[in-house]
């Protein structure tokens, strides 16, 4: 059974269920010490590193990629790639993800041989692994570079990815964006305890139920209202993606 370290040998790692991502191209993120939970830990990148010019925006965003995961510092060269880091960080099937990782050589249209450094890997619940470009809104859409990726995508080995697409800020759902907010926003607290009582509490509720309701059975206000919101990031409780977190939003636990 995977473990965390030697601080922490009697805490599984919440993915330990899934042996399968840990044959992937990297692992997921590391547990958080219980004992200094809000210590950040810088991403692969630095700062001075990122980006093609001493003109890149550089943006910063600080997140966990699991309800227990160490706090991560993401540095992003662009507005538009931050905005899409943390739609992807947000997902809940989403185990997690590296910046500026993967060089995938090919050649391109004009049979040249070159290459080109991926801006995301992205590592799923299922194994499956996503290679994304990002780019501004109107490039994403834009026939020729599209073919460009279908390009690079038909000669990118399996052994690296799965798939390769391309993304904008606006692919996500405003809705979805909103969601996004709220888990990397609670997912920035520390509540292990609200955590489990909610969770455990999901599954005497039956089949499906309203957030009011697994709020209001905890007899733990806002903690659980930020449990739900974790649980939910963390895909161990379930909601139509395009669902607000509301009252009357409809709720089921995940499929062990």
């Amino acid at each position: 059974m995977q473990k965390h370290n030697s601080r922490q040998t009697d805490v599984e790692h919440p993915h330990s269920a899934l042996p399968h991502l840990w044959q992937a191209t990297f692992s997921p993120p590391p547990l958080a010490d219980p004992d200094d939970p809000h210590k950040i830990v810088r991403t692969r990148l630095n700062k001075k590193e990122i980006g093609k010019s001493s003109g890149t925006c550089r943006v910063a965003f600080l997140t966990r990629m699991h309800r227990r995961a160490v706090m991560q510092e993401f540095w992003c060269a662009s507005f538009e790639e931050a905005q899409v880091y943390i739609n992807i960080a947000g997902h809940p099937d989403v185990i997690n993800f590296k910046e500026q990782l993967t060089n995938v050589p090919f050649c391109n249209l004009d049979g040249r041989k070159t290459f080109t450094r991926v801006d995301v890997h992205v590592l799923l619940r299922t194994g499956e692994e996503v290679l994304v470009s990002v780019k501004y809104d109107e490039k994403a859409r834009r026939r020729t570079y599209l073919q460009e990726v279908a390009n690079i995508a038909a000669q990118t080995p399996v052994e690296v990815a799965d798939r390769f697409t391309v993304a904008s800020r606006y692919l996500f759902h405003p809705t979805h964006r909103a969601c996004v907010e709220a888990i990397h926003k609670a997912r920035r607290g520390w509540d292990p305890v609200a955590d489990d009582a909610v969770l455990e509490l999901s599954q005497h509720l039956g089949k499906w139920f309203r957030f009011r309701d697994i709020v209001e059975a905890s007899d733990l206000g806002h903690r659980a209202h930020r449990a739900v919101i974790r649980l939910v990031g963390d895909g161990d409780l379930r909601k139509d993606l395009l669902d607000p977190f509301e009252p009357e939003t409809k709720l089921w636990r995940a499929a062990a």
